[in-house]
């Protein structure tokens, strides 16, 4: 039975004073942008990951994990796994 897994990596980022991802390859973002604001960890973006969409907080993922019924496995400051609790044939 193959179990519904979801391997998302954590990044530190750079946030704007609104709480966006400032991206240093924008070149379109004001120099204000990548010189103030702060570092957060932050989920990166995957293709194969609708809840990493828009590089939310690690708190953030989790709660949209677990409302599609994803259940945290493992956790540290680069990695998040979470499997589908009604694949898991009860085990969680």
């Amino acid at each position: 039975m193959a179990i519904n897994v979801h391997v998302a990596r954590v990044a530190f980022l750079q946030v704007n004073a609104v709480g966006a991802v400032v991206s240093k390859d924008n070149s379109s973002a004001a120099l204000s942008e990548h010189l103030s604001g702060s570092h957060e960890h932050r989920l990166l973006e995957d293709t194969n990951i609708a809840n990493t969409s828009g590089n939310p907080t690690v708190k953030t993922y989790l709660e949209l994990e677990a409302s599609d019924d994803y259940v945290l496995n493992y956790m540290d400051q680069n990695t998040i796994i979470t499997y589908l609790r009604t694949a898991a044939g009860g085990f969680a």
